[in-house]
């Protein structure tokens, strides 16, 4: 632990996601600036663009969902998972628009569902329909451009279904959408994880473990402070507060010690993606992920 409290030869560049990253409000309660090192936050509207400059080097840790490690690995990027937060059972969701008559995942079958591809919404739909006995060649798949209003092609008849993501999820659902199934329920941890490249956890040590130590401390601050959260997700995604509210109450507590489940979840995921074509080639996930900086939660 001793390492941490050591000043960070440079700031820890850290990229989040702006839609469902828990690092994007590191600002709102000083999270990024702690006494004894330095936080870099670099927010991002896509998860390919998160993971390029991942690869390209200008940062040193990246925030993505269960599916994010299996696809920058497969992409020949030299990463470890530092660390993972406990489920979010309900963060993520198969949706229709209200009026739809499809009440359950049978309910797809032949249908036009949107999500994009190599993503976790691919994963729910797949173990959603996999636990009917279906696969995913059994729905029509379809991928929509990134800043679709996902709302209106649903209730247009431009697809059936869709999958997605809080804080957007919770807004949609807001003003017409209806889940048919959460990530829990299609036995999805949707865990959020955190991919540093293995050169930063060679070189930048210090600063890898003292953002694990921060995200730690910002999970329990957001999970006492909701309100306060709820404000700055609304500020920065220009989304009613009473929305993000609703987002915010479903989030994980916490972080959870990187264990040989979350190894297990990853090769299943893998072996999946690659039955489906979305990754070229077999790759076993055991050796990125690492535990060595498990004794920074509750730190």
């Amino acid at each position: 632990m001793s390492s941490v409290r050591a000043q960070a030869q440079r700031p820890v560049k850290v990229g989040t996601n702006n839609i469902y990253g828990v690092a994007a409000t590191f600002h709102a309660n000083g999270d990024d600036k702690p006494a004894d090192g330095a936080i870099e936050i670099i927010r991002f509207n896509s998860v390919p663009a998160m993971l390029q400059a991942l690869d390209a080097g200008e940062l040193d840790v990246a925030e993505v969902g269960e599916v994010g490690p299996v696809v920058a690995q497969a992409a020949g990027i030299p990463i470890k998972i530092v660390a993972a937060t406990q489920p979010w059972p309900e963060g993520e969701a198969i949706i229709v628009y209200k009026t739809s008559s499809i009440r359950t995942v049978k309910d797809l079958v032949g249908k036009k569902v949107s999500y994009p591809r190599a993503t976790n919404a691919q994963w729910l739909l797949t173990k959603a329909l996999r636990a009917e006995g279906l696969k995913i060649s059994d729905v029509i798949s379809v991928t929509l451009p990134a800043g679709t209003n996902i709302l209106a092609v649903l209730e247009t008849g431009g697809v059936d279904a869709s999958v997605f993501i809080d804080a957007s999820l919770s807004q949609y659902e807001a003003e017409g959408a209806r889940r048919i199934l959460n990530a829990g329920e299609a036995g999805c941890d949707n865990s959020l994880f955190y991919i540093a490249t293995e050169k930063a956890v060679t070189q930048q040590k210090a600063g890898v473990g003292l953002f694990v130590r921060q995200l730690h401390r910002h999970l329990a601050w957001a999970r006492n402070n909701q309100e306060t959260r709820a404000r700055a997700v609304a500020e920065l995604l220009r989304i009613p507060y009473e929305v993000a509210l609703v987002s915010e109450r479903k989030r994980p507590a916490g972080l959870r010690p990187i264990d040989r489940s979350l190894i297990a979840n990853g090769q299943d995921i893998a072996d999946t993606f690659l039955a489906q074509a979305v990754i070229p080639k077999p790759i076993k996930v055991d050796p990125t992920f690492t535990e060595e900086f498990n004794a920074f939660i509750g730190a």
